[in-house]
């Protein structure tokens, strides 16, 4: 028998902007003793695309989550659809080779049209919108490493321009050059959430909450998982979508916790900047702005290891007042704008920025998907691509880049 998770950590800290307000706690009624092809632990982003997804292959699913489906740190993410990862492309092609850093790009930017397409496709009402991405010179990347980064791009395929210091200030924003190139979006991820969800349920998915997985055991045919609450859920296969709440048995060496924060303005209560572009720049850690369906500006940043998630709260007056600085230099508009919601939450980050997607080592009939950064919905949906591909006995060409035991 293996611990799967203990329920305790805090995920998030605040309402963010996508929060709807709280019902009362949920009373569960007795535990259930079921049987399906696939159980899934988190009703979060991930969790969602994966139950779309398997129910439309024909499994039968259960999701198990300890919060309400879409509560956790799907709700605190600022769901920024980038196909560019944490890692630049030079970085990238220094450790992987051009032909693999190509491979990975372009897979990303696939995915951010694909997951426009499910969404159209499935007529979930989710504000989502595609947007050209604004990659700011940083600590990162300076100047001369932004030219050369557009080089790369340029010879990898993807077409984008590189604005200098002029034409910068002439889109409100404070810089050296940027990058800007299309094939980015936005969302809603809580509605997105609960939408592929309902598509799921519509087709036989179950979602059991509040309900924290404890134990996990292999069987002769399947898995065996235990809740706190008492139900028994045996399933051919186990997978992991439970965020940043990483059991013990998953190697982790590669990853790591970090907190983030990040506050919304009033809706349009600050003079736009051209196309709603998706703002981020090439530091570490990187500051982050977007825009809502209804007109609000949304920074995010000021990222730090290392802090307990009990404590993250206390740290979100000072972190308010570092995002404002950092932000109002960058798009002087924002000068003296409020801050209408703020919050902060965990997410997780891999050493070269790719996740952590496929089976576990070690852990038949187990597989996982975790370690997102910055790029946690366009990762949610290529782990239901190649999970699904997996549990359908085929290959991808990504999945060594994705291993969860990579080199």
């Amino acid at each position: 028998m293996t611990r799967l998770d203990d329920g305790a950590m805090r995920l998030r800290d605040g309402n963010s902007v996508w929060q709807t307000p709280s019902d009362s706690p949920r009373v569960r009624g007795r535990a259930e003793v079921l049987q399906t092809d696939i159980a899934i632990i988190g009703a979060g982003i991930t969790g969602a695309f994966l139950a779309e997804r398997l129910t439309r292959d024909g499994y039968r699913v259960v999701l198990l989550d300890r919060h309400a489906p879409a509560s956790g740190s799907t709700a605190a993410s600022t769901a920024m659809l980038l196909w560019e990862l944490d890692s630049s492309l030079l970085e990238l092609e220094n450790r992987l080779g051009f032909e693999a850093t190509a491979q990975i790009s372009t897979a990303c930017r696939k995915q951010v049209m694909a997951i426009g397409e499910l969404a159209s496709g499935l007529r979930i009402d989710c504000d989502f919108a595609f947007r050209p991405s604004l990659y700011l010179a940083g600590n990162k990347l300076d100047e001369a490493d932004l030219r050369e980064e557009h080089r790369l791009r340029a010879r990898t395929g993807i077409d984008g321009v590189c604005l200098n210091e002029e034409a910068l200030a002439s889109w409100g924003f404070v810089g050296g050059n940027a990058l800007l190139y299309p094939f980015s979006a936005e969302v809603d991820p809580v509605k997105l959430t609960r939408g592929l969800l309902a598509v799921a349920q519509s087709r036989g998915a179950r979602i059991i909450w509040p309900a924290t997985a404890m134990v996990y055991e292999t069987l002769r045919d399947g898995v065996s998982i235990e809740t706190r609450e008492g139900d028994i859920i045996r399933a051919g296969k186990l997978l992991l979508a439970n965020g940043y709440e990483m059991p013990e048995f998953v190697p982790g060496a590669r990853h790591k916790i970090v907190s983030t924060w990040a506050f919304a303005t009033p809706p349009r209560s600050v003079e736009p900047w051209r196309n709603s572009a998706l703002v981020w720049e090439a530091s570490d850690p990187y500051l982050y702005m977007r825009r809502t369906a209804d007109g609000r500006v949304v920074v995010g940043g000021a990222d730090e290891e290392g802090v307990d998630d009990t404590r993250r709260g206390s740290l979100t007056p000072a972190k308010m007042t570092e995002l404002h600085a950092a932000a109002e230099g960058r798009f002087p508009r924002l000068r003296g704008a409020e801050a209408e919601f703020a919050w902060s939450g965990a997410f997780g980050q891999t050493e070269d920025s790719l996740p952590f997607i496929g089976p576990v080592p070690g852990k038949p009939d187990c597989l996982a998907a975790y370690g997102y950064g910055g790029n946690g919905i366009t990762f949610s949906a290529l782990a239901a691509e190649l999970l699904a591909g997996i549990l359908a006995g085929q290959t991808s060409p990504l999945a060594r880049f994705c291993a969860l035991d990579r080199a």
